[in-house]
């Protein structure tokens, strides 16, 4: 392959496998060979990035996320996706240790908020308890003029919930728990758009996309900007 992209993935893997799927039913196609070329690391044994965050203690992501960049860089992709919110604790690290472009995905979500909804002024941010506490995401709300609302202590439970119990332990989606998340934020919180700030939220949203809450999903939305810089790079796109 002349061109392709590596995507950081295993993080959890059920959020990679929607991940890419979004990849394959939203590339234009109409054969094979219209695909897009990429590799999937699914390095799924990466400690637990947010246990880290919260927790020293605990066992340290960084060698292996830092690793896998040294690694795969020496194929030459184009450009690495990171498909893990909480990851992005460790962007820094992992940028320096190579000249090819990492895509942000948090940044790249918080900057479609205008596309979603362009009169939002408080723009909500769910996620792991690692993404809330060091603010992962708050800068570039800021950054583009909107107030960063985090969730209550309830409603931080309830998202927990949903992620490391019923999607990592599980493989399920509780719908009625994700919607009643997203209804809180709207209607307790009082955000004008809520952004869901990891993966497995996005597989909540994926299969459970019946309500009338607005989100900035920042899966879908690196899945949008990851066809895009793609089909230029392979030239399935003219410019």
């Amino acid at each position: 392959m002349n061109h392709f992209f590596t995507v950081l993935g295993g993080m959890g893997s059920l959020a990679t496998e929607s991940f890419v799927r979004l990849l394959n039913e939203r590339t234009p196609t109409n054969k094979d060979q219209d695909y897009l070329d990429y590799l999937v690391v699914n390095h799924s044994s990466i400690p637990d990035r947010s246990s880290y965050i919260l927790d020293h203690t605990q066992p340290n992501p960084t060698d292996q996320l830092v690793g896998d960049i040294k690694k795969y860089s020496q194929l030459n992709p184009d450009f690495f996706v990171l498909t893990c919110n909480s990851a992005h604790y460790f962007y820094q690290e992992m940028q320096a240790a190579t000249s090819i472009p990492i895509l942000h995905m948090p940044k790249l979500a918080v900057e479609e908020i205008n596309q979603i909804n362009p009169t939002a002024k408080k723009v909500g941010i769910l996620g792991t308890p690692g993404t809330i506490k060091t603010g992962i995401y708050d800068q570039f709300i800021i950054d583009q003029g909107y107030e960063p609302v985090h969730p209550t202590p309830k409603i931080l439970a309830e998202t927990e919930k949903l992620i490391f119990e019923d999607i990592k332990a599980k493989g399920t989606v509780d719908k009625d728990r994700y919607h009643n998340i997203l209804k809180q934020m709207q209607n307790d919180m009082h955000v004008d758009i809520t952004v869901l700030g990891c993966t497995e939220l996005s597989l909540a949203q994926e299969q459970a996309p019946d309500h009338p809450y607005l989100v900035a999903d920042a899966q879908s939305i690196l899945a949008d900007k990851t066809i895009e810089l793609a089909m230029r790079q392979q030239n399935k796109l003219s410019l």
